[in-house]
């Protein structure tokens, strides 16, 4: 503190100021930076969690058309008349699913994942579902089964492995990211309590400050002046730098 005495109250006080705002405007950019990348992870969690639903509920039409189409079909073989409307339906949500996904690829998904999952999803539709359906409009039984057993199968399986693999990438990402996420709110956290209690401590430094070189000696110059109102010249008059109060005495 006793180095400080050379230097004017002003200067020290302007320099307190420029720390204290430099550290906060650092925090601010800090902060700034952080949240935009944590707003950017929440962006990639929601995007490929969208991604997921569409596919999901993709998967989820295709069983309920073979299910409805199998139970149509079994029908039509014991003599009735198969009500093929809910399975058109869910054919037509299936696709809608399927462009859902074309509308939002490849996002944040590395782009041979989701390459993968469509092109199997419109080889299922196109080489496996349609003709189904198509061969179910015509009453083909045995067109039907030569489908269902011999083509759709192995189109079924690979839509399935490449949903899976989608899947599994998808998780890792969102794993990463939320590490990421974690880890940024963490640190701003920590940087935000570390500023405030160096703000804590300039504080307290500059009121020690000001006590030791301005209120202490103000108040030994007072004492002195009223030793000397009362007839005794012979106190010393303390040194006190070369501060504004020095100057003055």
């Amino acid at each position: 503190m006793q180095i400080l005495r050379n230097f004017t109250i002003r200067f020290v006080m302007l320099a307190i100021l420029g720390i204290f705002c430099l550290m906060w405007a650092g925090v601010g950019l800090y902060s700034t930076w952080s949240l935009s990348r944590v707003s950017d992870g929440n962006d990639v969690d929601r995007q490929l969690v969208k991604q997921m639903t569409i596919l999901s509920q993709g998967n989820d039409q295709y069983f309920r058309f073979v299910t409805r189409l199998s139970r149509a079909m079994d029908s039509k073989a014991s003599g009735g008349t198969p009500d093929l409307a809910p399975v058109q339906q869910a054919l037509d949500n299936m696709g809608k699913k399927l462009t859902e996904m074309k509308a939002i690829s490849p996002g944040p998904m590395d782009e041979r994942v989701t390459a993968e999952v469509i092109s199997s999803w419109q080889a299922l539709l196109d080489q496996g579902v349609m003709p189904l359906m198509q061969q179910a409009q015509q009453g083909s039984v045995e067109g039907y089964r030569q489908q269902a057993n011999n083509v759709t199968p192995p189109l079924s399986r690979a839509f399935g492995a490449a949903a899976e693999k989608f899947n599994k990438a998808a998780d890792a990402t969102l794993d990463t990211t939320r590490i990421v996420v974690d880890g940024l709110t963490s640190m701003t956290r920590t940087v935000i309590i570390g500023a405030t209690l160096i703000g804590l401590l300039i504080l307290l430094f500059t009121d020690r400050y000001l006590v030791a070189m301005l209120v202490k000696p103000l108040d030994r110059i007072r004492e002195h002046f009223r030793q000397i109102a009362q007839g005794d010249l012979s106190q010393p008059i303390e040194p006190f730098g070369r501060n504004c109060v020095g100057r003055l005495v």
